[in-house]
């Protein structure tokens, strides 16, 4: 499974979890950045900018408290066009971030500038096109991951980067920062409250299949699952963090199921996920 959790929300029963909640984390990002289309001048000025941000990610202190939780993801930038604009370059990209648990970024209207040597401070007092975007995306990576190993535990730093998003509307860099703050806004309302705990319940139940295995946990923690996220998709079917969580999990889905039957759970799945339809079918012809 990948990481341990702690648990016992909805069980009678007292558990001693091994971790206490977290506070505070370590990237472990690896960052490949692409510019094939630039002119060589320009490739060549961005030359050091893949380590700077991996070195960038990596040091910087995403939050207070001990650092006892290492998430791991990925960061692509592709770099398209450069133009200028007064005095600076200005690249335009697109940006995507992703993480094993499924909290996959997409954003294909980024604009930043760079320089060789530029300054990268986590602590700067003015706003940067650049570190504002991978800010952004680092916090959305670190709540949704979070929201794994507590309920809604990824709070803070939703909230971070929605500070982040509104202040970019406002810079001379805005362009797909509206995008960005609708995007948080969305994970964080009240119609997605429920899928925020289902992503928590949904790692609680693997534990009991893949960690200390236990069929009568596994299928309350997979009722719970799917009764929220049926609340969800009654409020909004279309949702884009819904789609984004089922395809991520779809196929683990089943070591739910075929560790312990329960086709009635399994049929709302089918009505909340019908795009994988037939996946959760041949779990059922397993039982």
């Amino acid at each position: 499974m990948g990481k341990l959790k702690y648990f016992g929300f909805i069980i009678p029963i007292i558990f001693f979890s091994l971790f206490s909640p977290v506070s505070a984390q370590v990237l472990n990002v690896r960052v490949t950045v692409k510019m094939e289309h630039l002119q060589p001048q320009d490739q060549n000025e961005l030359s050091d900018l893949e380590q700077r941000l991996t070195d960038y990610l990596a040091n910087t202190q995403w939050s207070e408290g001990n650092q006892d939780i290492v998430l791991d993801c990925n960061l692509n930038l592709i770099i398209e066009t450069v133009t200028n604009r007064g005095s600076e370059k200005v690249y335009r990209s697109q940006f995507l971030i992703s993480s094993p648990s499924g909290e996959n970024f997409y954003d294909k209207a980024c604009e930043f500038t760079y320089h060789p040597g530029q300054a990268m401070d986590a602590f700067r007092t003015y706003f940067d096109p650049l570190l504002a975007l991978v800010d952004f995306y680092a916090y959305m990576v670190i709540a949704g991951e979070l929201d794994t190993y507590s309920l809604l535990g990824g709070t803070p730093f939703y909230d971070r980067a929605q500070d982040i998003a509104n202040q970019g509307q406002l810079s001379n860099y805005s362009t797909g920062w509206t995008k960005r703050l609708e995007e948080v806004i969305l994970i964080t309302d009240a119609d997605h409250v429920a899928l925020r705990e289902a992503k928590f319940y949904f790692y609680e139940g693997l534990y009991f299949v893949e960690e200390e295995p236990n069929k009568d946990y596994t299928r309350k923690f997979v009722n719970a699952v799917v009764e929220r996220l049926a609340n969800v998709y009654n409020k909004r079917p279309n949702s884009k963090a819904l789609k984004r969580f089922m395809d991520a999990h779809y196929q683990e889905f089943c070591k739910f199921f075929l560790f312990a039957p329960n086709q009635t759970t399994l049929d709302k799945l089918i009505q909340i996920d019908s795009r994988h339809r037939d996946t959760y079918e041949k779990c059922s012809k397993s039982f």
